[in-house]
Parts: structure tokens; sequence; C-alpha cells
């Protein structure tokens, strides 16, 4: 049984534009990537190397949900800029909420282990990883209580 009540519910179909839009961008793997050397929690300030999330405004997913990106065939690569992966949690913790991550190195069949990674939060997934390296990152919410994630990674 979900935890949604209808007013809820109700806020975000009004918002259903931009909702079809972010699932849309997140469905086709769509990234923000770019970069800067500035110093912050994570390695740097913002611009962090990528920005990912999903939504499910539409409710079609009532469980734990596990989500990679970038989308195949695309995979992400380590900078000069960060000695580990992190990721940061950007949600709003009512419909945004925690979740777990790990990353899957390119070429492996599973991730090194699942982080908890609360909302506000930077977490490291992966320490001392080698420039270049590529690899993906693994999400997993449980939908039946949020609506989805948003997040910000840098590497």
């Amino acid at each position: 049984m979900s935890t949604r009540t209808p007013a809820r519910h109700h806020r975000r179909l009004t918002r259903l534009a931009a909702a079809a839009f972010t699932l849309a961008a997140v469905t086709a793997g769509l990234v923000g990537v770019s970069g800067g050397p500035a110093q912050a929690a994570g390695c740097r300030a913002a611009p962090y190397s990528a920005k990912f999330g999903a939504a499910d405004y539409f409710m079609q997913y009532d469980g734990v949900e596990v989500i990679s990106y970038p989308k195949y065939p695309s995979y992400y690569r380590t900078t000069s800029q960060c000695r580990d992966i992190q990721v940061r949690n950007t949600g709003d913790g009512v419909d945004f909420g925690p979740f777990y991550a790990c990353v899957n190195f390119y070429g492996r069949s599973g991730c090194n282990y699942w982080t908890y990674v609360p909302v506000g939060q930077w977490r490291n997934l992966a320490t001392n990883v080698k420039d270049g390296t590529k690899f993906y990152i693994w999400v997993r919410i449980d939908m039946g209580k949020y609506y989805g994630f948003r997040a910000v990674g840098d590497w």
C-alpha cells in the first residue's frame, strides 16, 4: 500500500508537463556532463560530473527498482578532478527520497557494494579509482514510497 496522499498526488499531476519532460530525458539517458576543479563537500563545487534521477508520477511502479546510469551503450569515465566516485542525493525527502547506490565497473557483471545515500548527503561509492576508469552507477529506490530520486555525481 502506498503512503502517498491524494492531495500530494494531485499536486504532482498538475506539473505533468515538467514531469513528462524529466522522465523522457532520464529514459533517453540524457545527462549533463561538465567539469570544474573548485573544491567542495564532494571533490569540487558545481557543476558536477553528472546529474541524474528518475520519477514515477504515473505510479506505474510499486516496489524496489534498480536503475542504471547512464543508459547502455554509454558509460561514465573517471577524471583527474577526483580520486573517488561520489554521489549526492538532491531530493526533498518527501517525494524524492533516499536511495542506495553502487558502482558497476565496465565489463563486470555486478556492482561493488550498496551504499545508503540519505537526502542532502554526499556518499563515496568507490575510493582511489584510477583515472579513465569506465563505470555505471546503479541506483536502488523504493518507488512504492517515493515518486523517485534526484542526484548529482562527481568523479
